[in-house]
């Protein structure tokens, strides 16, 4: 037996922590179980791996460099295979497609997200944008975005929460003026910059959210905040993602009144039935979180 999965982790210990004790510790094995493991590498190979001096801290020899470098590689891909290897026997899918719609983009989803990361690292997470969609039956596990008020057969559907609109622009635009004082019939004067019709942005509901006859047309939610940012128009644009450049300066609310009952659109999550457990969790964890807020 020469080299082996456990020498290179114990190779590799050793030299990150700079003592075989500190590496034992590491390991949760003895200080001997750590020197014999070594030295049985080095017999075996006829290389000394690491120089020692009494009182000083063992020092990788040239060979050792260069196996301890080739042992980054490896270590870190094996591990990963063993975690893959548990994930998979414990149910825990390999991948999860999450079809997310900008609009829908909160700190608070943003953090579930970073705890489904964390709860489960060998899982692959994918994200496509809800807006390129054609139709449900595309590649996705779980959809999050604005509502589009039908539910499709097979598919389970929860609506978690709602955003507001506001009407925003850069603070050079002409239409500031009006602010807190605009009437429909002057926004009419303005260029709005409008995404083009889509998978959520159906042509009844881009037709209700127009208040201009001069329409830019844009194809992404980047290319909506970028052309907003450069004041090329004005946009209807989700408040929690507006308020934020609101507060900076880089865009204005123009405290346009949509009326008593206000402008919101509801937001849902819709998922496939068998999801694997990393995919239930985020949905347990969604659904918490819109109780909450409910």
């Amino acid at each position: 037996m020469h080299i082996t999965f456990e020498r290179l982790k114990y190779l590799v210990a050793v030299a990150q922590h700079g003592s075989f004790s500190a590496a034992a510790r590491e390991l949760g094995v003895s200080n001997t179980a750590v020197n014999k493991t070594i030295q049985a590498l080095e017999f075996d190979l006829e290389l000394n791996i690491f120089e020692r001096h009494h009182g000083k801290r063992p020092q990788l020899t040239d060979a050792g460099k260069k196996l301890y470098v080739q042992a980054l590689d490896i270590v870190p891909k094996v591990l990963l295979m063993e975690q893959h290897a548990e994930t998979l026997s414990l149910g825990i899918e390999p991948s999860l497609t999450i079809a997310v719609h900008p609009y829908t983009l909160s700190l608070e989803f943003n953090q579930l997200l970073s705890e489904l990361n964390d709860n489960y690292p060998t899982l692959e997470l994918k994200f496509i944008d809800a807006e390129s969609l054609t139709s449900y039956d595309d590649e996705f596990d779980i959809y999050v975005g604005p509502s589009r008020h039908q539910v499709p057969r097979g598919m389970n559907v929860l609506t978690i929460t709602q955003f507001e609109w506001r009407v925003v622009c850069a603070p050079t635009f002409p239409l500031t003026k009006y602010r807190g004082h605009i009437e429909p019939e002057d926004m009419d004067k303005f260029s709005q910059i409008l995404l083009t019709e889509g998978f959520c942005t159906k042509p009844e509901y881009r037709e209700a959210m127009r208040y201009s006859t001069r329409v830019i047309s844009v194809d992404s939610f980047y290319q909506m905040r970028e052309m907003l940012l450069a004041g090329l128009g004005f946009a209807l644009y989700p408040a929690h993602l507006s308020q934020p450049l609101v507060d900076n300066g880089q865009l204005v609310d123009l405290m346009f009144e949509f009326g008593t009952m206000g402008n919101y659109w509801p937001v849902e999550a819709l998922w496939r039935n068998q999801l694997g457990i990393a995919g239930e969790w985020l949905i347990e964890r969604i659904t918490e979180q819109s109780t909450k807020e409910a």
